[in-house]
């Protein structure tokens, strides 16, 4: 399993993100709704970013679990996140909702001092649809 390392910065998110999609197709993985992957991928990656420590350490990790898809998300932080119920007009507060909504499932670990690892699962196939009426 390849994990990529970075400080937290906003130039860093397009970087990560297209990590993952590299991982994926290298590991096999192709078979998932990409977009939804990136989707997902990118909402735990921008929220390591600007919910961590000012340039704490984010490490990525996308594999195989159970016949799924994983990403994992490390930061510094150890405040979990919040599914938080956002005004459907604003512009942020969104991002654990599409996860809690589209992901096989998802969850925290909390590492102590050390921060925790936010992720996700999803299909290795096709399977994954956005219901109707909820885009």
């Amino acid at each position: 399993m390849m994990a990529l390392h970075f400080v937290a910065g906003h130039t860093s998110i397009a970087a990560a993100r297209a990590w993952i999609d590299t991982e994926a197709l290298l590991g096999d993985l192709v078979a998932i709704d990409a977009p939804l992957l990136q989707l997902l991928s990118s909402e735990l990656i921008t929220n390591a970013v600007l919910h961590g420590p000012p340039s704490g350490d984010v490490t990525i990790r996308v594999r195989d679990v159970d016949g799924q898809i994983r990403v994992e998300v490390d930061d510094e932080s150890s405040s979990p996140p919040r599914l938080r119920a956002a005004d459907p007009a604003a512009v942020g507060g969104h991002g654990m909702r599409l996860v809690d909504a589209y992901a096989t499932r998802w969850g925290c670990d909390l590492r102590g001092a050390d921060g925790k690892t936010v992720w996700f699962d999803v299909p290795r196939d096709d399977a994954v649809r956005i219901p109707r009426g909820s885009a």
